[in-house]
């Protein structure tokens, strides 16, 4: 991808080291226009001027800075097609199916989501802001260069749309607070003692009872791996088909017909500020374990919460 150019404005007198430190332009991003003269001007009209971050800047002075990877790394291509629900000069949201890794790891080599956006995009860096499981669906945030993958780091909120195993009792709406650290085997999580493990809070709302399981959604207040699926297994309500955590895990036909073979786990709506914009920015995605009205009835009754 070729150099970023981002424009700003001074929010007072100082040096561009400090200006750009106080517009959350992170310490790594500093080092690396530090190393390099002419990613750093001042604007004079059509004329950009070369500065150092030790340069002292004026107050409501426009100046730019250029993004640019200097190692690029070949990404193997690989022809699946992703859907793009958003995409300019900083980000894509982009729709992952199910079965699609995030991330090129052991069994997944050249087939994961950055060699299907290799095909978009060519040879880049690769930085996906939030990630989901491999057989989760839906809504996930590409950063395209260091800047908008710092700014929006952490700070993204996702709600999900999952199918759980049980009949339902107990509240409506609740929190699920309870550490989780990895198992021996390296994959799994579990619910460890408090004061051991990492902090892990999930907020939950029950939808819809079906024959022996029902529709919630999820909100993950922290971001751990596996947290859903983990924390759902652990109030007694396992994922369906969930290989992982689900004891009884099987199959399910859906009232249209269709058959479900993985967990039923679908990231449905993303929420974010843009990281140069400053514009808030809001999208859904309907999963495909339950019917449209149900969805409608969601984005209707949850989005606005």
């Amino acid at each position: 991808m070729k150099a970023r150019r981002i424009v700003f404005t001074a929010p007072f007198d100082g040096k561009a080291d400090d200006v750009l430190k106080s517009l959350d332009v992170s310490s790594g991003i500093r080092t690396e226009l530090r190393k390099r003269i002419g990613l750093v001007a001042k604007i004079n009209g059509q004329e950009e001027i070369p500065v150092t971050l030790v340069d002292v800047l004026k107050k409501d002075e426009e100046f730019c800075i250029y993004l640019e990877d200097r190692e690029v790394p070949g990404v193997p291509v690989c022809d699946r097609e992703i859907p793009i629900v958003y995409e300019d000069e900083d980000l894509a949201v982009v729709e992952k199916p199910a079965s699609l890794a995030v991330i090129p790891v052991k069994g997944h080599y050249g087939r994961s989501l950055a060699n299907c956006l290799a095909k978009r995009w060519g040879d880049f860096v690769y930085r996906p802001v939030n990630r989901l499981d491999r057989d989760t669906s839906g809504l996930m945030v590409v950063a395209k260069n260091s800047l908008a993958h710092s700014r929006l780091s952490g700070k993204t909120h996702r709600r999900y749309l999952a199918l759980c195993q049980g009949v339902f009792s107990g509240k409506r709406e609740g929190i699920i607070d309870a550490p989780l650290d990895r198992a021996e085997d390296g994959m799994k999580r579990y619910v460890c003692q408090v004061g051991k493990g990492a902090e892990a809070v999930t907020r939950y709302k029950f939808l819809k009872q079906y024959d022996g399981y029902f529709s919630a959604e999820f909100i993950p207040v922290t971001g751990r791996t596996h947290q859903i699926r983990v924390h759902s297994s652990s109030i007694g309500y396992p994922l369906m088909c969930d290989k992982l955590y689900n004891p009884c895990c099987r199959s399910l036909t859906l009232d249209d017909g269709k058959i479900l073979d993985r967990q039923a786990l679908h990231s449905y709506y993303l929420e974010f500020t843009h990281p140069v914009s400053g514009k808030k920015l809001c999208f859904s995605s309907a999963p495909d374990f339950i019917s449209q009205e149900e969805f409608r009835d969601v984005l209707k009754n949850t989005v606005k919460d």
